[in-house]
């Protein structure tokens, strides 16, 4: 039986299930928490809490030697301000409940917002020393708490700086792999190239992805490698394609004519779209889904804005002994090919 109990915070998100499934599968004892955990558990076992207020609720965990933090404050707006003390305070919360018994890491999963590469042009590649960015930012706050704390406490910590991520789930809306699937099928149906709708500026810019599943091998090489200890990672795909590059093999693959960049505000273009969505689900028999549900479109927006390049060195990383890579544009075709296959696109 394994002797490593890992508390995943946010284990039914995007990143915490892949976190989860990682550990599970490595043969660690992983318990969830969540606002509103799923009512099967699989494979783990589930504690309801809020970690903004998680009064009684942590209190039955015990022996817990690993706490992996993917939690988030509610932000329902891409690009919006988020609550810099609420998601600080759910990690103290978290990491206070716990930390007296025998715990001997903490992880918390941040993002390269750390840079501040969405508010513009930042030097690159961008290191793990590179600076912050201005303003506030709940990983600003949320590294300082474990860094502190870490100097008088028996655990360690480490916390990962994922990009843009790929992953095949569609009950997450932030997902740019459901973004461009959405899009072709809509454009296919009015009988529309496959113009890229981001800043023009853009297309032949350098860009990288995060595969979930890969971020998830990071995080728990992280938390067993005694050398990364205390310390953040990049972790990204390691390649650094252009739109410009994938474009013409995404709409290949959609059997869409490639277009032109065209500057476009997605949220506004969508905003008719529901009907003409409607019509392609029911023309293929596809899953019904909503179209103003299932893609969040600001997010599309967001990842096709930038006319500057976006990397990040996975040096670091690679010089302690995480190796491992991955071809960005095969990762989106294998989740093209995964929504066909359940009938989410045509």
């Amino acid at each position: 039986m394994s002797t490593k109990h890992a508390v995943v915070a946010g284990a039914s998100g995007f990143i915490g299930r892949r976190i989860a499934e990682r550990l599970i599968d490595a043969g660690w004892n992983v318990t969830g928490l969540a606002r509103n955990p799923p009512q099967r558990a699989e494979r783990m076992r589930w504690v309801a809490v809020d970690l903004a207020d998680p009064g009684d609720s942590l209190r039955g965990l015990r022996d817990v030697t690993h706490i992996f933090y993917a939690a988030r404050y509610d932000h329902p707006v891409e690009g919006q301000t988020e609550d810099v003390a609420t998601n600080a305070a759910m990690l103290v919360n978290l990491v206070e409940a716990l930390e007296s018994g025998a715990l001997e890491h903490v992880h918390a999963v941040h993002g390269t917002k750390y840079y501040g590469h969405q508010l513009g042009p930042v030097p690159v590649p961008l290191t793990e020393d590179s600076p912050r960015a201005s303003g506030n930012n709940y990983y600003f706050a949320q590294e300082d708490y474990l860094r502190e704390r870490a100097k008088t406490s028996k655990w360690t910590y480490s916390t990962s700086r994922p990009h843009a991520f790929l992953d095949e789930d569609i009950d997450h809306s932030r997902s740019i792999g459901l973004v461009l699937s959405v899009y072709a099928a809509i454009q296919r149906e009015l009988g529309l190239p496959f113009d890229y709708p981001g800043d023009p500026g853009g297309y032949d810019t350098l860009t990288q992805f995060t595969d979930l599943r890969l971020l998830a091998r990071a995080i728990h090489w992280m938390a067993v490698e005694p050398r990364a200890a205390n310390q953040s990672f990049n972790v990204v795909d390691g390649d650094t394609p252009r739109w410009s590059e994938l474009w013409p093999r995404f709409a290949a693959w959609f059997g869409l004519d490639p277009g032109a960049p065209r500057k476009s505000s997605l949220p506004q273009y969508m905003a008719d779209k529901a009907p003409v969505w409607d019509r392609v689900v029911a023309k293929h028999g596809l899953r019904k889904t909503d179209l103003h549900t299932l893609v969040l479109w600001s997010y599309g927006d967001y990842q096709l804005r930038p006319c500057w390049d976006v990397v990040s060195s996975m040096s670091l990383a690679r010089s302690l002994g995480f190796e491992e890579r991955l071809d960005s544009g095969d990762v989106l075709v294998r989740q093209f090919e995964h929504y066909r296959a359940e009938k989410i696109i045509p």
